[in-house]
């Protein structure tokens, strides 16, 4: 193998290093969004249950 093709090999690893780091980064940054997502979900969910729990024992609700 000449220098010149060791050159395009060694640009050939680089190339693919940067792309699975790319790549890496990527997933990285979608595994936080969807954490933050479930954790806005399930902060809801709980808002919503502590209301329904609020609104049954009311006042205002036995009444009518």
């Amino acid at each position: 193998m000449n220098k010149l093709e060791q050159l395009v090999a060694q640009l050939d690893l680089v190339n693919q290093l940067l792309i699975t780091r790319v790549s890496l980064e990527n997933n990285a940054h979608r595994m936080h969004f969807f954490m933050q997502l479930k954790a806005v979900s399930q902060k809801v969910s709980l808002a919503e249950k502590n209301w329904q729990v609020k609104n049954a024992c009311s006042p205002i609700s036995s009444e009518k």
